[in-house]
């Protein structure tokens, strides 16, 4: 097991291994410069002008983040764009509507009609190519918010050759994006494992309900980076799908939770996890019914995750003091923990941004990306030994089943796994045959040659038998010396063929040993020849016939010598 869990902790490093190398392949060149606009600008917020400042230090200078109906243009002046094939411009809006003036010329707008019927904007990233020129020229963007807190940092745009721009972007959200695709991909194929196992290893729901949260957590790094809308046309949805999975990531961890020690039936589980579960679908009602927008619930998003956190590092005490928590799921817990630890130095950062004191770092942003990931890899591991543990049970138990209904010398079914066959079948109308099967000379044999050669002669016979046998046919070991088997379906009528075989291949044994004569005299009886009866009176009859044949193999015997 310590072979194969090394092996699944290197395929994760060479996993991280592979998106840094990628992210260094995708790092832009000097050739490929872009242009980061975050110095010069003329910042009119509201009727307040501020004069040649940073965007990063904008927040700052106004004191406060920005409120719904506020009014911010950004203006620049660029030097000449003659030297880029397809110069392009790449800024981010968050809930407002936006217009772009290249020259005094407007370039492109969007959104400015959703203002007065007061419908949704979200946050997008957009890509706007300008014209060549040859001199100065100056860039204005104009952003109308249409939520408080729309903005308590400032993005600066960035300026460069479309190509290089969207390769910058590659770098700088490659880890993202591939920490996401890996998390759909697998939560996906994870979660069709998990069903195909379901039948057999009911204890599997943990597993289940982590492959639909590494698909949300997914989507929702996706979306909260912008991602999903360069590869699908979320026509301006992309927020909300951001905030839909954000708000069902703390119910499917309850799901996860529960069913890892079975508190799906424990009722203070249940009232915490269908509270949480209505605290994060009524932010989601409520937009979809245009009642109010989604994002304004984030701080009861928050307050509900807290208490998941207070509710998970309770019920952990609680089941390390009784002793339930297994090594799989210790090492499954020690996944969430580091998710949710990545949570909370996410929202820390988030807070420290909304008030003003520092603006959130890339750590901050990766962190959850990276914490979802040392989940995955708990869930394998966790994975891993519950399935060989599951599986290590299952083959103790039939190798118990085996042994109470098998005979220790032959393997073959013993007396008792063939009664329950013959009840079985006479529980239903079903015609079969039943042959008598007693081996000659066994007693001689072990009083002459010991009982080594007796076994030795067993098995011999067991394999001739097995031979002979139809192959859905029942072959049991019921005595020392005492064998049957059960005949049915197509094989029903081959009594007479078995006996023929089987002496064929006794005398196979006798040409290449002849220190043993090996014989069995046979009889068989149908079910419908005992009518009205059970199998005990067909197998009485087949016994009886058994007999009559032995007692014409001797006297066949005594005429020969």
């Amino acid at each position: 097991m310590r072979k194969n869990l090394l092996c699944l902790a290197f395929a994760f490093i060479l996993f991280l291994c592979q998106i840094v190398i990628w992210t260094a392949f995708f790092k832009p060149s000097a050739e490929e410069s872009i242009e980061i606009l975050n110095e010069g600008w003329e910042v009119i917020y509201n009727d307040t002008v501020y004069e040649n400042i940073k965007l990063s230090a904008l927040r700052r200078l106004i004191g406060h983040g920005t409120h719904k109906g506020d009014t911010l243009l950004l203006a620049k002046d660029l030097d000449a764009l003659e030297g880029m094939d397809s110069p392009t411009i790449f800024f981010e809006t968050r809930f407002s509507a936006w217009r772009l003036r290249f020259g005094g010329q407007e370039i492109s707008n969007r959104y400015y009609d959703y203002l007065d019927k007061n419908r949704y904007i979200g946050c997008e990233n957009h890509f706007i190519t300008l014209p060549s020129s040859t001199g100065k020229v100056r860039l204005e963007i104009e952003l109308k918010v249409n939520e408080d807190g729309a903005y308590s940092y400032y993005e600066a745009p960035v300026l460069g050759d479309y190509r290089n721009v969207i390769k910058y972007l590659a770098y700088r959200d490659f880890f993202v994006f591939m920490a996401s695709a890996f998390l759909i991909i697998f939560g996906l194929m994870f979660f069709a494992i998990t069903l195909g196992f379901r039948s057999t290893l009911p204890e599997i729901k943990m597993q289940t309900f982590s492959s639909l949260l590494f698909v949300t957590l997914g989507i929702w790094f996706l979306t909260q980076f912008r991602l999903l809308s360069l590869f699908v046309n979320t026509h301006g949805h992309e927020t909300e799908l951001e905030y839909i999975s954000l708000y069902l990531a703390v119910p499917i961890m309850y799901m996860v939770i529960g069913s890892m020690q079975d508190y799906l039936h424990y009722k203070p589980f249940i009232v915490f996890a269908s509270t949480s579960t209505v605290v994060a679908l009524a932010p989601i009602l409520i937009h979809a019914l245009n009642l109010d927008h989604m994002n304004e619930y984030l701080g009861i998003y928050q307050f509900n995750a807290l208490v998941l956190a207070c509710f998970m590092i309770s019920m952990l005490i609680r089941d390390i003091k009784t002793g339930k928590i297994t090594n799989s799921q210790a090492i499954q817990l020690a996944g969430m923990i580091v998710l949710t630890i990545s949570f909370v130095i996410n929202v820390f950062f988030y807070y420290l941004e909304v008030v003003g004191v520092y603006e959130q770092i890339l750590l901050s942003k990766v962190a959850v990306p990276i914490g979802a990931l040392c989940m995955v890899f708990a869930a394998l591991i966790n994975y891993y030994i519950y399935i060989s543990d599951s599986y290590a049970r299952k083959k103790e138990n039939a190798s118990l089943a085996h042994l109470a209904y098998a005979d220790g010398l032959t393997g073959l079914p013993n007396r008792s796994k063939f009664e329950q066959y013959l009840t079985d079948l006479d529980k239903s109308d079903k015609n079969y045959c039943i042959l008598s099967i007693d081996l000659n000379g066994l007693k001689s044999v072990n009083d002459r040659s010991g009982h080594l050669i007796g076994d030795r002669y067993l098995l011999e016979f067991s394999k001739a038998l097995r031979k002979s046998a139809p192959e859905d046919s029942f072959i049991a070991r019921i005595g020392g010396d005492e064998f049957v088997m059960i005949l049915t379906g197509n094989s029903l009528n081959k009594a007479e063929d078995v006996a023929t075989k089987l002496s064929r291949e006794l005398e196979l044994y006798n040409a290449a040993d002849k220190r043993i004569k090996r014989s069995a005299a046979l009889g068989y009886a149908y079910r419908h020849e005992a009518a009205g009866a059970d199998y005990h009176d067909v197998y009485l009859l087949a016994d009886q016939r058994m007999y009559a044949n032995k007692s014409a193999m001797k006297i066949r015997a005594r005429h020969n010598a």
